[in-house]
């Protein structure tokens, strides 16, 4: 457990594997979400700004199951859940994959580019918008949502997206396409009364798929392949076929996932987690990335390691909280990067441009990936650096 200050709002982070596994396998209520006027002590006592976007965001701004629990978030978890499954999303399997080439195709005879941009970015959101129907324009509305949600400094993210996607399940309703959105319309328009969720709650869980359903494949696909050229070795034992490209990205998602702190979960009663003292009240932060380098649930867990056992790694969280779609930023992963080192077997980190203020990380506490990630997709010129592993 770490103590945490966010611009003055005190809290503990759990940073140890094992414990964030308990807390976000948690049933028994001991650990709740959402409510934090009632659950959150700071708030409750005045020590903390309750118009801020954090207390926006840890009070249910986002509105979605994320800040719900137990059987509420099970009934607005199902809805959602069945568009996520296997099959479901290997289906898109095509869509990417033809997304990727043409990305492939723009970067053909570029000398250097920012592979976040002109890749990883209009794969992942190009996959959302077509998830949607949302139009090719409004794209950039998606990516706006997610980093001012992220960056948690303008409260009125929140307002801006709801107005957004009510405007998206309005038009569905009243033109239904072949998109999820019009889909969840349709289902809920078809349930029972008791298991429908309404418009404001469609509107909140699409509110969640926006700012977690690429931000964080994007940010993971950018720090994957920043990771695997900054390792040639563990590259070349990819593609000599040693490790499976599957068994990388598992990797890339324990030691590089781009999700490095989340909030938060509140606790509902005097108790104990890896040894220290959480008085009933407080607010748990879930420290994903400092989890990863657990050295009691990892051997060497700094160390980038391809061929590695990924078992239980937390980058999807854990318990009735995993993330819906986990399948699918599987899937871009695994389509995303055997593709682009394919098309590019030369491609090279550009050595001007990486390690300045270029490659600095974006301005959030929750997120961990570079601003930009700039390569040579046909090679450096020079011999690859002789990295270990």
């Amino acid at each position: 457990m770490a103590e945490v200050d966010l611009a003055g709002v005190k809290a503990l982070a759990v940073t140890h594997h094992e414990a964030l596994r308990s807390v976000l396998a948690d049933r028994t209520d001991t650990f709740v979400r959402g409510d934090a006027q009632r659950n959150w002590r700071a708030l409750r006592d005045g020590e903390v700004d309750p118009d801020s976007p954090l207390v926006r965001l840890v009070s249910g701004g986002v509105g979605s199951l994320l800040t719900k629990n137990g059987a509420e978030h099970t009934r607005l978890r199902k809805p959602m859940q069945t568009h996520f499954t296997r099959r479901r999303v290997e289906a898109l399997r095509p869509r990417v994959a033809e997304l990727a080439e043409q990305l492939l195709d723009d970067l053909e005879g570029a000398e250097t580019a920012d592979v976040k941009d002109r890749f990883a970015w209009p794969l992942t959101v190009g996959v959302l918008v077509g998830l949607l129907g949302v139009s090719e324009e409004d794209a950039p509305v998606l990516g706006d949502i997610a980093r001012r949600l992220f960056e948690l400094t303008d409260p009125s993210v929140f307002a801006d997206a709801r107005r957004f996607l009510a405007g998206l399940v309005e038009q569905r309703r009243a033109a239904p396409g072949d998109d999820l959105v019009s889909a969840l319309v349709a289902a809920d328009d078809a349930a029972d009364e008791a298991d429908r969720i309404g418009d404001e709650q469609l509107v909140a869980n699409l509110f969640l798929l926006v700012i977690a359903g690429f931000e964080t494949t994007m940010g993971t696909l950018a720090n994957g392949v920043r990771a695997l050229l900054a390792h040639p070795g563990q590259l070349r034992r990819i593609t000599a076929g040693e490790v499976e490209w599957s068994a990388a990205a598992e990797e890339i998602l324990r030691r590089h996932s781009s999700v490095s702190l989340l909030p938060a979960v509140f606790a509902t009663r005097d108790t104990e987690l890896a040894g220290v003292a959480v008085p009933e009240g407080e607010m748990v932060l879930l420290a994903y990335a400092a989890a990863a380098l657990d050295a009691d649930a990892w051997e060497s867990p700094d160390t980038f390691d391809v061929g590695r056992d990924t078992r239980g790694h937390l980058a999807f969280g854990h318990g009735p909280h995993l993330c819906l779609g986990a399948p699918l930023a599987r899937l871009e992963l695994n389509v995303a990067l055997p593709r682009l080192f394919e098309r590019f077997p030369e491609l090279a980190l550009d050595a001007g441009k990486d390690g300045t203020a270029a490659s600095a990380p974006v301005e959030s506490w929750m997120m961990a990936h570079p601003k930009q990630v700039w390569v040579r997709p046909q090679g450096s010129g020079d011999a690859q650096p002789a990295v270990a592993g």
